[in-house]
């Protein structure tokens, strides 16, 4: 049971509380006892056993906590991005008590979002799959999870999960009009060093940021939406996003065809075969000494996540094979295949505009 007490402090709610707390218990016969739990200020409460807000539970206390009870930042049939998104927004309105804050916070996630400057650990969704259970009437389709787990058991008969399992799936782009089961796969598929996929970012920011706070901020006046139409759109970089020596078979999607490219060094717009804009690949050396460089500095990043994986995996490692681990649970492999990626796209650019030799990535 909530009590709203307007215009009190949080000494006074706690003490009010206590007092409604023994008066009630006074009233029942024993063991009926009422508990005073503690006071929120300030808080959401959105429906039925769904409410946010900063706790206190003694007049002592100085620094609230952040209590969560049936919203996504403590739910598990969600993924990371929105639970963290929501529960900074919520941390930023309880301080401030200013809306703009929030708008400002939502808007650089945003952009951080649709430049690809996220780890994907953030956006893998993990639901249960019960094999067995779904309808097998004509029209119906599996849930997201059961579908990745049944291509899966297409390719090996042994990865059959186990009833109740979660198994993991990340969304990423398909053709126009095409449905969210058909832009679900694994998240190593996505992670592949020369994989075709991209993140479906508009599908997280739409169907799955967006949604999830506006229920929320909607009680205050906010339209998401409306904030999300607002914000300039940033430009991905070029380099790391996509393998540009990626074999034919892996275009056979049209978007692959219509990205936009910009140059590598200021962002402008390029044409598809080029990879330096006119003004930056009519400088003499600027071009040889920023792509260099960045190349050397992905190089070391590189070593360096891969001597924390070796000192991780103890024995396991062989430079011919580089690193076996391949685990969806540990961030140190997303920054791997990340840096990977982008080491590999810089340097293939390097070596088709004769600056150095093909490095092999293979090796880390």
């Amino acid at each position: 049971m909530f009590v709203l007490l307007k215009g009190r402090t949080v000494k006074e709610s706690l003490q009010i509380g206590h007092e409604i707390a023994s008066a009630v218990t006074a009233m029942n016969p024993n063991p009926v006892t009422l508990k005073m739990e503690k006071v929120y200020h300030p808080c959401f409460l959105l429906t039925k056993k769904r409410y946010v807000g900063y706790s206190y539970e003694s007049p002592d206390q100085v620094k609230p906590v952040f209590d969560a009870k049936g919203i996504e930042t403590v739910r598990r049939d969600t993924c990371g991005a929105v639970a963290k998104t929501m529960e900074q927004s919520l941390r930023n309105f309880f301080e401030h008590q200013d809306i703009l804050k929030v708008k400002a916070y939502l808007q650089r996630q945003w952009t951080r979002i649709l430049s690809g400057r996220v780890s994907l650990q953030d956006f893998v969704f993990a639901k249960e799959v019960r094999l067995g259970t779904y309808s097998t009437r004509v029209g119906s389709s599996l849930p997201p999870a059961a579908i990745v787990a049944t291509k899966a058991m297409k390719a090996d008969p042994r990865a059959e999960p186990r009833y109740a399992e979660r198994v993991p799936y990340v969304v990423i782009h398909g053709e126009p009009g095409a449905r969210l089961v058909d832009m679900v796969v694994d998240p190593l598929e996505l992670l592949t060093v020369d994989s075709p996929y991209r993140l479906n970012d508009m599908y997280y920011i739409n169907k799955q940021i967006i949604p999830t706070l506006q229920r929320v901020f909607g009680l205050v006046g906010a339209d998401l939406n409306q904030w999300f139409l607002e914000m300039p759109r940033p430009a991905r970089e070029a380099f790391g996003k996509r393998n540009v020596n990626a074999p034919n078979l892996h275009r056979t999607r049209i978007d692959y065809y219509y990205l936009s490219k910009h140059c590598i060094l200021c962002g402008e717009l390029v044409q598809a075969s080029a990879h330096l804009c006119r003004k930056c690949s009519q400088r003499e050396l600027a071009p040889a000494t920023a792509i260099i460089g960045r190349t050397s500095k992905l190089e070391r990043e590189m070593q360096h996540l891969a001597a924390i994986c070796r000192h991780c995996g103890g024995g396991d490692w062989l430079v011919e094979s580089g690193v076996k681990c391949n685990s969806l649970a540990c961030s140190v492999f997303y920054e791997r295949r990340k840096v990977q990626k982008e080491l590999q796209a810089l340097s293939a650019v390097a070596t088709n505009t004769g600056f150095y030799p093909k490095c092999t990535i293979e090796w880390f």
